[in-house]
């Protein structure tokens, strides 16, 4: 353990060249097809490409034909070139005009690899839109192959001379991308974001602030892109040995939950001190994460030691997470070792280790980057690369890997780019680790990380915390309630033994148990924590098995119909362990029909695409707990399609005077529903053409007008819903050049509406 304050830091990445070169073409008899599906930073000329091309032939990837309707541009040497990197070009462009299907049928992806909504940030459209544009896009990748599989870009920051907002526009869409794909995802069609923004520079890795440079910036799109793609290329994942995770939970292998309370214990400083297993059993926790050395800075724990650790937890009937802390602060720490030298360690000692999947996690490195901002964008990467190496030596076990940023991810690289990380282990068995200090001092910094692993469908345990530190004072009760209420592990920080510093950290002074700290009290003995939570292992038959199911969730509310889609959310569940998600059943009209499962849910919202228009659909949703029990399913809601395009379900009348020869108007738009359904959450579309810029924030609906004069309005809380014949008013103040025609058309949840 080492802390810092966090920091921004610097440092040097790989060069590349571009040159005009003819491509070799894929040579594999059935090769996988990736399709790069962006702008002009995918197309043109797009030397990410080339370099990932490259890095996939040298690392024996050559099954691997890229396409598209696009010819390569040189970049310095042969490679695949052709893609759907089109200029100029947005996503919602594409939904408009209907381009992607011809390109589809034209190249057939197995995998599509999307960099998309840098010119619609441009152009002022909402990230909701963009998001919208989204999931058509990856309704037309399904229709074209069931199991396409999807690497989606949180796209490079932008700071063009000519947009001050686009900046900000850019944070706010890729704020938005990864629970759009958890969404999403399916387990025949998955979803893997790829965080291109973090640790990338717009002046020094682009060359005008939105395109990435020949030198830099390319190199470090293809260092992102490439752990996913290889993942993505990767065959059925074997069956996990041991230990092992599934989806959220981390299971045993006779399929028992098995959820970690435990004790990290500094046996590399200490080796003498092997009563400390026995002792912290003593207070019922099921876990202990072992400190060992790799040469580079301590030790080396040799294999014989190794065994023999392994031998006291079998004893003590705990699991034991080995970690190899020479890692801490690589790339601030100059004495620090890297993921790959700790994998050289694992890989040694694989003898002591092999055989011992049921009682044992592999802790690839402590908190294995400092706060250098440009080493720790390489967190993934390293990350996955070190992983795959044990699996290549035979090692089977569940590994842990630990955060960047001194192991408290205060840039949340490791929480955006985990997916890729978890997809890149041959095995499917990595759960991640947050170490939570100074950073976590707050239940809504706590709960919004415990989100976002919760929302991705990602393995998530707290490896470290500790009820106060220099860099902050961390809110322990949050971490360990939640912990608890939502079925996470976690390891307290540590035994004893810490430097004269940090000794507030001990949990025992001089490693008596009869002699807590106020740390160690808290902890082990306090609300939440160790001795009232833990359960043993059932390996050493321990343990009960959980077979209370969560209470039923609320009836859905229904909102967001179109004539595709629907929103749902629901009262949340509760349960004994911890509610771990929702699955989302649907039946067909307003009667009858059989309610199948259409998805999943983290949290209580699930929005439900690709429906028919003008259709009626119920619903209904159930939890699931973190031992697989299910609640009884909700009542039913029902809800109805728009007509998807034609008109006389609505109806819409317009007037917009001006203010006496100024260039200001107040336009008043009343919308009536003259369909025979209700309307349940609406959005009304329209074009001004002669300039006219609505005046934020208007009145009776939430407005947005992009650069184009496009302007769209949302229904509140209050007009949600129209009934038949039912109307609702609404209206802003405008600016006009001159000129100030109405629109020609208006369309409600994009049916095209009648005007009068």
């Amino acid at each position: 353990m080492k802390w810092r304050f966090p920091r921004a830091a610097v440092a040097g990445l790989l060069l590349a060249a571009c040159a005009v070169v003819t491509p070799t073409p894929a040579g594999a008899a059935t090769p996988t097809r990736v399709m790069a599906l962006g702008d002009s930073i995918t197309g043109s000329p797009g030397c990410w490409r080339a370099l990932l091309w490259q890095h996939l032939q040298q690392t024996g990837h050559t099954d691997v034909d890229f396409v598209g309707t696009l010819p390569l541009q040189g970049c310095g040497f042969t490679y695949d070139g052709e893609n759907e990197g089109h200029g100029g070009f947005l996503a919602t462009g594409i939904v408009r005009d209907n381009q992607l299907p011809g390109w589809l049928s034209s190249t057939h992806p197995d995998v599509v690899l999307m960099h998309l909504g840098t010119n619609d940030v441009w152009n002022g459209i909402a990230a909701s839109t963009i998001l919208d544009a989204y999931t058509t896009l990856l309704g037309q990748m399904r229709a074209s192959n069931p199991a396409a599989k999807l690497i989606v870009a949180k796209i490079i920051p932008m700071n063009p001379s000519n947009c001050a907002a686009c900046a900000q526009r850019v944070v706010d869409l890729n704020a938005g991308i990864p629970a759009w794909a958890a969404a999403h995802s399916t387990a025949a069609s998955p979803i893997t974001v790829v965080d291109q923004w973090t640790g990338f520079d717009t002046a020094a890795d682009t060359t005008d602030g939105v395109h990435p440079n020949g030198t830099t910036g390319i190199a470090k799109m293809e260092s992102r892109w490439y752990p996913a793609l290889v993942a993505a290329l990767s065959p059925a994942t074997p069956a996990a040995t041991g230990l092992h995770v599934d989806g959220t939970r981390v299971l045993e292998a006779n399929g028992a939950a098995f959820v970690m309370r435990g004790v990290n214990h500094p046996y590399a400083w200490y080796t003498g001190q092997n009563s400390a297993f026995a002792n912290i059993k003593s207070f019922g926790a099921n876990t202990v994460r072992v400190v060992l050395g790799s040469g580079k800075r301590w030790g080396p724990t040799s294999a014989a030691e190794v065994t023999n650790i392994i031998s006291l937890c079998k004893q003590s009937r705990l699991i034991c997470v080995l970690e190899v802390h020479d890692t801490t602060g690589y790339g601030e720490e100059s004495a620090a070792a890297s993921l790959d030298q700790a994998a050289d360690y694992w890989i040694s000692i694989a003898s002591a280790l092999k055989g011992q999947e049921n009682h044992v996690v592999v802790n690839l490195g402590n908190e294995p980057f400092g706060n250098n901002a440009q080493v720790s964008a390489t967190w993934a990467s390293a990350t996955s690369s070190a992983i795959t190496r044990l699996r290549g030596a035979g090692l089977q076990h569940l590994i842990m890997a630990d955060a960047p940023m001194w192991g408290q991810d205060w840039q949340n690289i490791m929480r955006d780019n985990a997916a890729s990380v978890l997809n890149a282990d041959p095995q499917h068995n990595t759960v991640f680790s947050i170490h939570m200090y100074g950073v976590y001092d707050t239940a809504a910094e706590i709960t919004a990380y415990f989100d976002a692993f919760r929302t991705a469908g990602l393995p998530l345990v707290v490896g470290e915390f500790g009820n106060m530190h220099s860099d902050g004072n961390p809110d322990e009760d949050t971490i360990m309630a939640q912990a608890q209420a939502r079925g996470l592990g976690y390891l307290g920080w540590s035994w004893s033994g810490n430097g004269s510093d940090v000794a507030y950290l001990d949990m025992t002074n001089g490693f008596d148990p009869t002699s807590l700290t106020a740390w160690g009290e808290r902890f082990l003995n306090g609300t939440n924590g160790v001795r009232q939570t833990s359960k043993e292992a059932t390996i050493y038959g321990g343990g009960t098995v959980d077979t209370q199911a969560p209470t039923t969730p609320g009836t859905p509310a229904v909102s967001g119909v179109t004539s595709s889609g629907v929103t749902l959310s629901w009262t949340a569940s509760t349960d004994n362990v911890g509610v771990t998600g929702y699955d989302v059943l649907r039946a067909p009209g307003a009667s009858g029909g059989t309610f199948a499962v259409v998805g999943s849910a983290a949290s209580t919202t699930f929005t439900d695409s690709g429906l028919t228009a003008s259709s009626t659909y119920r619903y209904q949703v159930r939890a699931k707990d973190a031992a697989g029990n299910t609640s009884a399913a909700s009542g039913a809601a029902s809800a109805t399609t728009g007509a998807g395009g034609g008109s006389g379900a609505c109806k819409v009348a317009y007037a917009a005077p001006g203010w006496g020869g100024g260039n200001g108007f107040t336009a008043s738009v009343t919308i009536t529903n003259t369909g025979t359904s209700p309307v349940t959450g609406w959005t009304l579309a329209f074009t001004y053409t002669s300039g006219q810029r609505v005046t934020l924030p208007g009145w009776g609906a939430t407005f947005t007008q992009s650069a184009a004069g496009a302007v769209t309005a949302t229904n509140l809380d209050w007009n949600g819903t129209l009934a038949p014949n039912a109307s609702t008013g609404i209206g802003f103040n405008g600016t006009s050049s001159g000129t100030n025609p109405a629109p020609v058309s208006f369309a409600l949840n994009g049916s095209t509406c009648t005007i009068g």
